[in-house]
């Protein structure tokens, strides 16, 4: 008799665990279900219906003392809860109730599934939730609700911190949300996992000009310039720090060089004139910016630059001009000094005109063509740009 009661008891134990157990299957079929309803593209609300059912069955398990740890449970759970989120469009507290219970499901599955057996599962389930984010995060960005778009892209660059394109939005959004300390730990994040990327170090160093932090901005540009030495925009932004300076010359050496290894870059013609212009080489910046017109026969700021600095040669000439005592020989002298002030405005004025033929809505350009109509005499020129201007 007591042979049959243990035989009773032991069937009845069994019994108890596989319906423990069987509430995780029943999660899992569930789940399963949904998936067929995504490919036979059955209503959203049927759906919806589904992953309640399965999350209903892992609360029914997580309840009992025997399955509340089960590796499969919480990683079921995570992925179950995740779907929700992508799921439920219609009650945004739901779905943002589910995503928070997600990610503690998915925590919970990476503390007990020691051995690994639901990594794909757990993965998953966070790939659902980094693509809830994404766009999330891409609307918040688009609606300029830049700190949103930031915790969004945060979260993905956090779930997989060797992508380098989340880290890249993350810092991109943080910086437009003014985050400027967050901005610099992922552009640095980016460059740790993609350091062959110019326009990191090129972000990075703006980001640190914009907390006024110019030494570790150049330290910055010059990083990347030596691992990207034609990259002309990280030359150009190492040399406006220079010309703050008062510091050009130190920025000419690796402009000529990078010129000797790329002759046809227009570009670096045009950075080389104006480094040449900081430091009173004006013949040198003359060449460079000639050469870079040369080059491209439409390079509107090249044009301009190089009528501005015949003004200045000008402005050199009337300066010395007006130093001269008022005297016979000083008047005559003045005379001279004069005839070269025009001559440079002169020289100036077609390249000014071209200037603003390739931009003729660049009120600059107009106002600096307008002065020199003045200062040579053609004041019906002058007046119609006047005009112009006014309209503008």
């Amino acid at each position: 008799m007591k042979r049959t009661i243990l035989s009773l008891l032991t069937i009845a134990c069994i019994t108890a665990t596989y319906a423990q157990k069987s509430e995780i299957t029943n999660a899992k079929n569930s789940y399963a279900m949904y998936e067929i309803g995504l490919q036979t593209k059955a209503e959203s609300a049927k759906q919806l219906a589904t992953l309640e059912t399965a999350k209903a069955a892992t609360d029914k398990a997580i309840a009992n003392e025997k399955t509340k740890e089960n590796p499969e449970l919480w990683a079921y759970r995570g992925l179950i809860l995740s779907a929700i989120t992508a799921t439920d469009t219609v009650n945004k507290a739901n779905a943002e109730t589910a995503f928070k219970s997600a990610q503690e499901a998915i925590a919970k599955a990476k503390t007990v599934d020691v051995k690994g057996d639901n990594k794909q599962i757990i993965a998953s389930a966070e790939n659902n939730l980094s693509v809830m984010m994404q766009n999330k995060g891409l609307a918040a960005f688009n609606a300029k609700n830049y700190k949103e778009a930031y915790m969004a892209f945060k979260y993905i660059a956090t779930v997989l911190p060797q992508d380098s394109t989340f880290n890249l939005y993350t810092a991109i959004a943080a910086n437009n949300a003014q985050l400027y300390d967050e901005a610099v730990v992922y552009y640095n994040k980016l460059l740790v996992i993609n350091p062959s990327n110019p326009m990191a170090y090129r972000e990075l160093g703006r980001v640190y000009m914009t907390k006024l932090d110019t030494t570790t901005a150049l330290k910055t540009f010059e990083m990347g310039s030596a691992k990207h030495p034609n990259d002309i925009n990280l030359i150009f932004d190492a040399l406006n720090i220079y010309l703050n300076r008062g510091q050009a010359a130190q920025k000419i050496g690796n402009i000529e060089n990078a010129i000797s290894k790329d002759t046809t870059n227009k570009t670096l013609r045009f950075v080389a004139g104006i480094a040449y212009s900081a430091n009173k080489q004006l013949d040198k910046a003359e060449a460079a910016y000639l050469k870079a017109i040369a080059l491209d026969a439409n390079y509107q700021e090249a044009y301009y630059n190089l009528g501005v600095l015949y003004i200045n040669k000008g402005n050199d000439f009337i300066t010395a001009a007006n130093k001269l005592p008022n005297t016979k020989a000083g008047q005559a002298k003045y005379e001279a000094l004069k005839k070269s002030f025009d001559a440079q405005l002169a020289k100036a004025e077609p390249y000014l005109e071209k200037a603003l033929e390739l931009n003729p809505k660049d009120v600059t350009t107009m106002n600096t063509l307008k002065e020199i109509y003045v200062k040579l005499g053609k004041l019906e020129k002058a007046s119609a740009l006047k005009k112009k201007i006014a309209q503008m």
